[in-house]
């Protein structure tokens, strides 16, 4: 079993046997402050990212003096063809009570490939000295590595996940919070659709928090105490992620195809229209096959990366300019083509688009 399957599946279990200690809500759009569409993902045309909102420590707990706080997450979903587990641990982040600063990336952005999406996440209090705090810290500097291309990175999230397993198992630790379910497209008729959503856990029972109360402004989850408005909510531990949904990813300039992007764009410079035409293939080809782009996606930046090219070579779509344009600006002089959303072909890449 690996150290990710170990750790999920003790998540797991505790999520089950303690479901009536903890108050698990997803939040209804029309309870938060979220803009734009709510529509669910759709595979292979979307993307997912996850969040923590926001976090709170209650003083029930002796935190940041013999417990040190750790959120261990763990996403498992079908990346490329193979199935997946992402892993990524943070910790408390400030100080007891409010200090918060809210809205962390849990994960990269991750293309919905259909299926089943898995998703648990868990406040651990670890019991011990200052090194935890140290320890915990590190993990979380891991953590940050785990990014596209993410089939390069996948061992970090193996090895992240088995440190914290090593410090979860050392001593009498426990865990505050926990969440385990799984998420599918639409059209099953069940209500675990994956869509852009807000996820509370509250360390409460429903005696003492009213899920069907909770909301969410500004990335803080509220709650109206004793009949007055609704306000931050306090005195409980918590966590409240969020899923984030798009149909584009911003930051496709991944470095397995930056590089010959890069080298592209420094033979056209050169007047080397040969190798030039070379190296854009060789990006063109990436673009094709890599798993971190949605299929529906790869074309907009297929047509973005060539726009770049023609730009600098001066084909009548604007002379070089002194600054790098942002892509927003780079699709826009060619949007006819970029707004195409059929899939992107070989034929096509050999053709040089």
């Amino acid at each position: 079993m690996s150290a990710i399957d170990a750790i999920w599946n003790t998540i797991k279990g505790w999520a089950t046997q303690n479901a009536t200690q903890y108050v698990c809500e997803v939040i209804p759009h029309e309870r938060t402050d979220m803009t734009g569409p709510d529509d669910p993902l759709v595979p292979y045309k979307s993307y997912m990212r996850l969040w923590i909102a926001d976090m709170y420590l209650a003083q029930s707990r002796l935190w940041f003096q013999n417990q040190f706080p750790a959120v261990h997450t763990s996403v498992g979903l079908k990346f490329g063809k193979d199935p997946v587990k992402i892993s990524h641990v943070t910790d408390g982040i400030g100080q007891v009570g409010p200090g918060w600063q809210g809205d962390y990336a849990l994960t990269d952005l991750i293309p919905f490939g259909g299926g089943t999406v898995e998703i648990q996440s868990a406040l651990l209090a670890l019991k011990g000295t200052n090194y935890l705090k140290e320890s915990i810290s590190i993990l979380k500097d891991f953590s940050g590595l785990i990014a596209a291309p993410l089939n390069q990175t996948l061992d970090i999230a193996e090895k992240v996940s088995s440190s914290m397993q090593t410090l979860f198992t050392g001593g009498a630790n426990a865990i505050s919070v926990g969440f385990h379910k799984q998420f599918v497209a639409p059209g099953g008729g069940a209500g675990n659709v994956i869509k852009p959503c807000y996820i509370a856990l509250v360390a409460a029972t429903d005696q003492q928090i009213d899920k069907a109360s909770l909301s969410v402004k500004g990335s803080r989850l509220h709650y109206p105490e004793n009949g007055g408005p609704p306000a931050p909510l306090e005195g409980y531990d918590y966590l409240l992620l969020r899923i984030e949904a798009r149909t584009e990813r911003d930051n496709w300039r991944m470095p397995n195809i930056e590089e010959p992007l890069n080298q592209a764009i420094q033979a056209t410079l050169e007047g080397d229209a040969e190798k030039a035409k070379q190296y854009k293939t060789a990006a063109l080809l990436v673009i094709w096959q890599s798993p971190d782009l949605a299929v529906g996606d790869r074309r907009r930046v297929a047509d973005a990366i060539e726009a770049e090219l023609a730009e600098l070579g001066g084909s009548g779509r604007g002379a070089v300019g002194a600054q790098m344009r942002s892509l927003a600006q780079i699709v826009e002089a060619r949007a006819p083509k970029a707004k195409r959303r059929d899939e992107l072909t070989f034929s096509e890449i050999v053709a040089g688009l």
